[in-house]
């Protein structure tokens, strides 16, 4: 073994990071609709709306990353550099570029983002990344966000189902309220 030092983080190393094959999975182009808080538990919530159909994937955030996309997105320019600005700048002065995020599975209740940035050298690196900082990064950057379809279709929710579920319920409560009313006394 000698002097020789093998890279802890190497591929096909028990510790790596998990290489996520882009050309098997089915991506989905997002868009950010907002950062809303949950009046009941306070909880920040990022919704990213699928570009193509009217179907949303609300992933829980930090209040500080809710803050940072929540000003970008209504055009607030801080006095001083936020974190993900100064990151954005960092990337840039470096001589990358965050070509795209993907936000790629939901384990252990966390949702698990990556990074696909472009290096001065052409190369493509992939960065695992929370969510709510790759998105905060590529609202900044201009960079597309994607859902991996099949996340989409376990987590994500199409308004108008939710909607009808909650309608279904309140009918089949009415209803039973009904069947008590109706019935003749033996």
């Amino acid at each position: 073994i000698g002097n020789r030092l093998t890279p802890l983080r190497g591929r096909g190393h028990p510790l790596a990071a998990p290489a996520w094959d882009h050309r098997t999975m089915n991506l989905r182009r997002a868009i950010v609709d907002g950062v809303r808080i949950q009046m009941v538990s306070g909880t920040h919530v990022l919704l990213l709306r699928d570009a193509a159909e009217e179907r949303y994937l609300p992933i829980p955030i930090g209040p500080n990353e809710a803050n940072a996309i929540a000003y970008h997105l209504q055009g607030v320019r801080p006095e001083r550099p936020l974190t993900h600005d100064l990151a954005t700048r960092a990337i840039h002065a470096l001589g990358a570029q965050l070509r795209e995020v993907r936000i790629v599975e939901l384990r252990d209740e966390t949702f698990r983002a990556r990074m696909i940035v472009l290096g001065p050298d052409g190369a493509e690196r992939e960065l695992d990344a929370r969510p709510s900082d790759a998105v905060a990064l590529a609202l900044r950057a201009d960079a597309p966000i994607f859902v991996e379809q099949g996340l989409l279709d376990a987590e994500g929710i199409v308004p108008e189902a939710a909607e009808e579920e909650k309608l279904s319920m309140f009918r089949d409560f009415v209803n039973s309220l009904d069947d008590g009313e109706n019935q003749q006394p033996q």
